[in-house]
């Protein structure tokens, strides 16, 4: 029973080491950016990019 034990506890830890590697990984691996689509060169454009009025306090009468 000492042996079972003993194979049983160096299991769970080599489980629990693994493991832990795994959530280091997936936390510090990060994705490649998505490859923009052949011949296109433009930036995308923010939302707010044509309010003109964003930041003014003057209102048009």
């Amino acid at each position: 029973m000492h042996w079972f034990s003993t194979g049983l506890l160096i299991a769970l830890s080599a489980g629990t080491a693994a493991w832990a590697g795994w959530l280091l990984r997936r936390l510090f691996v990060v994705e490649p950016a998505a490859a923009p689509e052949p011949g296109r060169t433009d930036r995308p454009v923010p939302d707010d990019a044509d309010d003109d009025h964003h930041h003014t306090e003057e209102r048009d009468s």
